[in-house]
């Protein structure tokens, strides 16, 4: 077995059951708050939780069990990590890719809503992917399994007991103002997923302060090769009165999808204008020689015969001149 990670609730750890033939995750509730049996229950609630979801982009929980008085359930394993292993700053992902990750997340946040569960913490590190299931083209194959509920956390921060549940850069500024919350909260962190994916930026930077007063973000279209359509959408989804947003995560995947949908070809290099097509050759870009009139060649053909006229009779008195001149020396 294998530690995989590790936080201030839980310890995930990485196993091979033999029955199942399968590597599996096995999360344990951390030994300072295995006593507290409020806490137990609100974190075996969360395994209960993901059994019922019982959908392909919510993580599998196959066993629930306690060793030595620490509560512990076994979840499918996410062999190519998180969300966040593809993320890196300023480098957005493919259009088509980040499409159907937000596609998969909307997906599994719908059927978590559907029983009446609010994430209250989407971020990419809870955003896990796996080789396993159905192969999806547009994302290389890879499953998106949402994970990390959080339940006990919630529980706790409602006792006053931890700090705010969620991550700034994702959070709904209602989180930070211990307003009510309902899944729009979730359509807020999952725009501000999108938003990073395709621009290579955080949505929001700054604490929980900053989420009180919170500004509209930068056009995402200023910052990467998008379509402007998408700057409303995303705008949307990131609004700071929940009323201003997409009424749901599955609504907002889907505006995504509209407004990305002429640009689905993957770039999977950093964008670089392209130069400007050389403009097509005109007459007043690079004038021909135009033609004379008729009348004016004719004129410019009588003008050069008299010159050779003119030239004839010159040499002609020359000649003359020259044969007299001869002439009179000789008498």
């Amino acid at each position: 077995m294998d530690r995989i990670g590790v936080g201030g609730f839980a310890t995930v750890w990485l196993y091979h059951d033999d029955e199942l033939d399968s590597d599996v995750a096995v999360k344990a509730l951390a030994e300072n708050w295995a006593q507290r049996y409020d806490v137990r229950d609100r974190f075996l609630e969360e395994a209960r939780i993901l059994r019922r979801a019982d959908s392909d982009h919510v993580v599998r929980v196959y066993d629930i069990g306690e060793a030595d008085g620490t509560p512990y359930f076994v979840m499918s394993y996410a062999d190519r990590g998180s969300l966040a292993t593809l993320l890196e700053p300023g480098r957005p992902l493919p259009v088509d890719q980040t499409v159907d990750l937000v596609d998969q997340a909307a997906a599994g946040l719908s059927v978590l809503h559907g029983h009446g569960v609010i994430h209250r913490d989407i971020k990419p590190h809870n955003l896990l992917l796996s080789s396993r299931g159905t192969p999806l083209s547009s994302s290389g194959g890879t499953k998106l399994l949402v994970a990390d509920l959080g339940v006990a956390k919630a529980m706790l921060h409602a006792s006053g007991l931890t700090q705010v549940v969620g991550t700034p850069a994702y959070m709904a500024p209602e989180q930070a103002t211990g307003a009510p919350l309902d899944t729009r909260a979730d359509v807020h962190a999952l725009g501000a997923v999108a938003y990073q994916m395709l621009t290579g930026k955080l949505a929001r930077e700054g604490g929980i302060g900053s989420l009180i007063d919170a500004k509209p973000p930068v056009a995402a279209s200023t910052l990467a090769p998008l379509p402007p359509a998408v700057d409303s959408v995303l705008s949307r989804a990131l609004a700071t009165e929940p009323d201003d947003r997409w009424p749901d995560v599955g609504t907002f995947a889907t505006a995504l999808r509209t407004a990305l949908s002429d640009q689905t070809t993957v770039r999977r290099t950093p964008f670089v204008p392209a130069a400007a097509p050389l403009p097509a050759r005109s007459a007043a870009s690079t004038p021909e020689p135009l033609p004379q009139p008729p009348d004016a060649y004719r004129a410019g053909s009588s003008m050069r015969g008299w010159v050779l006229v003119v030239t004839c009779l010159i040499v002609l008195v020359a000649t003359f001149g020259v044969a007299y001149g001869l002439t009179r020396l000789v008498e």
